[in-house]
């Protein structure tokens, strides 16, 4: 019978790691070994975790006193793995029932080296499948100067990916979880720590180079979910995972390492998270600008509908319908008459969140409408407020 060890690691938080591996025990019933890697971990989410590790004889905890990035991170797992495959877990990952066993299977019976499972973004009960659509084959291209890759997006759909078929894969993908077998390590480099962003398309370029079959096991199920925005004691780690000139130097390293005709990717996601982060800032802000007794008209698509970072603030959607978002406006008119319908309500003011910047460029009448009627009283670079109080 081959033998397993599970490396489990932060990717950009803590939140779930608790939740993640008390899961692993829980559904994955076949023997395996557990390798734990302990970077700084905040104590919180440490001493949640250790309950979880208590009195288990197969687990082996790596304590490191600095934060690691993940490419680090699995090169320490690698160091320490002795079994026939090894599985790395990022630690906001849910595994459903069978999970390994399924993707072990995917592996032997194919035969293929490396596995992954279908994955699920977001909590227990979603269903949209989470993949890279920029992932799909590789060509070689002639230019001018010599031969390059270029990586075409995936055809196919992936939300058709519901447990139909088993299939072998060109770039194996995301990598939030996935199967190796050990003797992989034997035939790539382990993985380049100085790629933090993009590392899952890194890794899925080094495994295409050295020609090692990868399978996707749709049987096997994992749920990917980060919380939305991350907790404060989070913060220090997940502004150091997304560091904005460390990711663009990974931009540039993975292209000229594999050669490629152009890279699909930008720092759009980097930028992205990090705006996430700021989500307490926006909310500290927001409380000296709006009192709880006044409401506003929020432009932000619905993203923070229920969250935190909006609580005990009196939000209007916009546009607006029965309290709830109703989609963007069609047109400028649109937008004018949907203001001025909730400007009668007595909105004390209305904010654009950074996603919805580009409405103010978009919808150019209405933009200059707020701009003749009223004062704009903040503009950073994740908020824009216009005082209607005036």
């Amino acid at each position: 019978m081959s033998t397993v060890t599970i490396g489990f690691f932060p990717r950009e938080q803590f939140t779930l790691a608790a939740e993640s591996l008390q899961r692993i025990f829980n559904y994955t019933h076949i023997p395996f070994n557990l390798i734990v890697v302990d970077c700084n971990t905040p104590k919180v989410y440490w001493q949640q975790m250790e309950q979880v590790l208590e009195g288990r004889s197969n687990v082996k905890v790596i304590h490191k006193d600095c934060y690691l990035q993940p490419n680090q991170l699995r090169n320490l797992v690698i160091q320490e793995a002795n079994d026939d495959f090894l599985c790395f877990v990022e630690n906001d990952v849910l595994v459903e029932e069978g999970w390994l066993s399924h993707l072990i299977a995917a592996c032997e019976e194919q035969p293929a080296d490396v596995a992954v499972p279908r994955i699920i973004e977001g909590p227990l009960g979603a269903t949209n499948v989470h993949w890279d659509p920029n992932q799909g084959q590789v060509r070689s291209v002639q230019t001018a100067n010599d031969v390059k890759w270029e990586v075409l997006p995936a055809t196919n759909e992936q939300q058709l990916d519901r447990g139909t078929h088993r299939r072998t894969l060109q770039l194996a993908g995301e990598a939030h979880c996935r199967l190796y077998r050990r003797s992989v390590f034997d035939r790539v480099s382990p993985f380049d720590e100085d790629v933090i962003f993009l590392d899952h398309f890194d890794s899925s370029l080094a495994l295409y180079n050295a020609k090692i079959p990868v399978v996707f096991e749709p049987k096997s199920v994992v749920h990917f979910w980060h919380p939305y925005p991350p907790h404060p004691e989070d913060l220090d780690y997940f502004f150091m995972r997304w560091d904005l000139e460390q990711s663009a130097k990974s931009l540039e390293r993975i292209q000229k390492k594999w050669n490629l005709v152009s890279l699909y990717g930008d720092l759009s996601f980097a930028i992205e998270r990090n705006h996430i982060g700021h989500l307490y800032e926006v909310r500290e802000k927001l409380k000296t600008l709006i009192s709880p007794q006044e409401s506003f008209i929020l432009v932000d698509e619905d993203r923070l509908n229920g969250n935190e970072i909006i609580k005990d603030f009196q939000t209007i959607p916009f546009t607006e319908r029965d309290g709830w978002y109703w989609g963007r406006p069609v047109d400028d008119d649109t937008a004018i008459r949907e203001f001025d319908r909730l400007y009668q309500t007595g909105a004390s003011a209305i904010v654009f969140l950074w996603h919805t910047f580009w409405w103010l460029e978009y919808y150019t009448e209405f933009h200059e409408y707020l701009r003749q009627k009223f004062p704009c009283v903040l503009q950073n670079d994740h908020l824009i407020v216009f005082d209607l109080r005036s």
